[in-house]
């Protein structure tokens, strides 16, 4: 009669045990899981943002190209701004002028710039223009990215 009751305990706890282990192992499965999805998504977002960055230089080059072609017709408007499109992207471009006038250095500044940047980083004469050029990308999935600089063209002073 003895033996009986223990074969029934044991089977309980052989039950219990089993069904304790089936509750850890799905915690820690679906814990898993968890980890994975929630790491591929912000590896999702964060390749969108690179990609919408990489639009952004882009735009920020077809900028400098206009500030260029602000630089050689002196008489266009002083500011071009513009909307591109660069694959799925919609680009806001803008150059400007920062000054009409040519900005010519002294002889002392050149020696400074050189020694600061590298030899030939610098005109020779001195002159040149300066235009503000910026670029703003909005992705369709949120991304804005917005990049600016001041680009600085040789003036040919004749």
């Amino acid at each position: 009669m003895k033996i009986r009751m223990i074969e029934k305990h044991s089977s309980g706890i052989a039950l219990l045990v089993a069904l304790g282990t089936m509750i850890v192992v799905l915690i820690v499965g679906s814990l898993a899981l968890y980890v994975v999805v929630r790491g591929m998504s912000v590896t999702r977002g964060q390749v969108r943002y690179e990609t919408t960055y990489e639009a952004a230089v882009a735009a920020l080059e077809i900028s400098k190209a206009k500030a260029e072609s602000l630089n050689t017709f002196l008489d266009a408007p002083p500011r071009i701004v513009d909307t591109v499109r660069i694959g799925g992207y919609r680009a806001s471009v803008t150059a400007e002028r920062t000054s009409a006038q040519v900005i010519t250095m002294s002889g002392t500044a050149i020696k400074f710039a050189r020694a600061m940047v590298g030899p030939g980083a610098t005109p020779a004469s001195g002159s040149y223009r300066t235009y503000y050029i910026s670029a703003t990308i909005l992705a369709r999935s949120g991304e804005r990215v917005g990049l600016e600089a001041v680009q600085r063209f040789t003036a040919s002073v004749d």
